[in-house]
């Protein structure tokens, strides 16, 4: 069986990917029978094979399916991997800033709201503020206040296509102060597919993928309709 990861290329650290994954420019191409093969997520709607597993990522989940599986991007990044690992008791204030070049911006917020509510505990008042949509840059500003006290201020800003993401993360908890700028860890010379730090690897998608059920689509079905001025139910 083939294993298929439908990702941004440029988002991929071959260096610290373990797995031999081959690039393949469209699905026509995938004729070999077993292997790993990353396609760019553009070409996923060219896709309809289900005898292969798939991996695709959390903004482009529309259904259920069970050869699906769905990774979110923030949860690979290698920042985010250590933030949880350092977190031991998530009580405190988070403050998040994404700067980032996609007009998916509202399914973006609402894969992150589910990764935040897997770390943080369920947010029981989320409250959105938004910027005219149609000029760039345009803002979103998302407080959140979870079951365990913690408060949240998270801010995305969609800018003009052609600058890469930017994204800060501040976390203050008990005796605890994490912070991570990802402007202040770019290198001179990025190799080419990598935009550092803001890469991960092969082995991350396949190790934090979540099968592409109903619980999953739920939830993000449920934060998206808030960012969109529903009420969540």
């Amino acid at each position: 069986m083939r294993t298929i990861i439908f990702t941004k290329l440029d988002k991929i650290d071959f260096t610290t990917s373990t797995i031999n994954a081959t690039i393949v420019e469209s699905t026509d191409q995938l004729i070999e029978e077993n292997g790993v093969f990353l396609l760019e997520d553009t070409e996923i709607n060219a896709f309809s094979n289900d005898t292969d597993k798939v991996f695709i990522p959390s903004t482009l989940m529309e259904a259920t399916n069970e050869n699906v599986h769905v990774y979110f991007e923030l949860e690979q990044y290698p920042f985010f991997q250590k933030a949880k690992e350092v977190i031991a008791n998530p009580k405190g204030v988070l403050r998040f800033r994404r700067m980032l070049p996609v007009i998916q911006a509202e399914r973006l917020i609402a894969s992150d709201l589910v990764v935040f509510s897997e770390l943080l505990g369920e947010p029981l008042d989320v409250q959105v503020k938004q910027t005219n949509p149609i000029v760039k840059p345009n803002h979103t500003i998302v407080t959140a206040k979870f079951d365990n006290g913690t408060m949240a201020h998270m801010e995305y800003t969609v800018s003009d296509l052609n600058k890469e993401e930017q994204i800060e993360f501040e976390w203050s908890g008990i005796k605890q102060i994490i912070e991570f700028n990802s402007e202040e860890m770019k290198p001179i010379h990025p190799r080419r597919y990598t935009k550092l730090p803001l890469t991960y690897s092969v082995d991350s998608i396949l190790a934090t993928a979540r099968k592409a059920n109903q619980d999953l689509l739920n939830r993000l079905e449920k934060f998206t309709l808030v960012l969109s001025g529903g009420v969540a139910k």
